[in-house]
């Protein structure tokens, strides 16, 4: 059964997006950092908690940037802005998992989409986008 996600678009002043990459035998990836939904938790908690397990910040969110659809679920993607923490710090279990890397990193605006980024649609917001957008609706196949 899909989990209900959420995740994060932190930006820094040099107009660079924080990502994760991730590297499977065979491919890599970056993602936004977020993650599942846990029993009890809202997903602005989820989101909250995945980005200081990812990349070891504390955030602030800032509204919801876009809402994805994938595996039937409407999945939050919030604004966020970094309070505390320092980037690349996360100790999440997925750091545990040695077959599968996994890297904060940051990435110019600019060059998101000549990467393989996780959700697509939402990349291509990004790289045109001249202002902040709120709750627009993406799909991510």
């Amino acid at each position: 059964m899909p989990i209900q996600r959420s995740a994060i678009i932190l930006m820094n002043e040099a107009d660079e997006v924080a990502l994760i990459r991730r590297d499977k035998p065979g491919q890599t990836y970056y993602v936004f950092p977020g993650g599942g939904r846990e029993a009890g938790a809202t997903l602005e908690e989820t989101a909250i908690r995945e980005a200081h397990e990812e990349l070891g910040v504390d955030v602030q969110l800032e509204g919801i940037a876009a809402i994805v659809r994938f595996n039937g679920l409407d999945n939050p993607y919030y604004w966020a802005r970094m309070i505390g923490g320092v980037f690349g710090t996360g100790t999440g279990e997925e750091f545990e998992d040695q077959s599968s890397g996994y890297t904060p990193l940051w990435i110019k605006r600019e060059e998101l989409a000549d990467l393989p980024v996780r959700p697509a649609t939402l990349v291509q917001e990004l790289t045109k986008m001249t202002e902040r957008f709120y709750e627009i609706e993406l799909e991510d196949n």
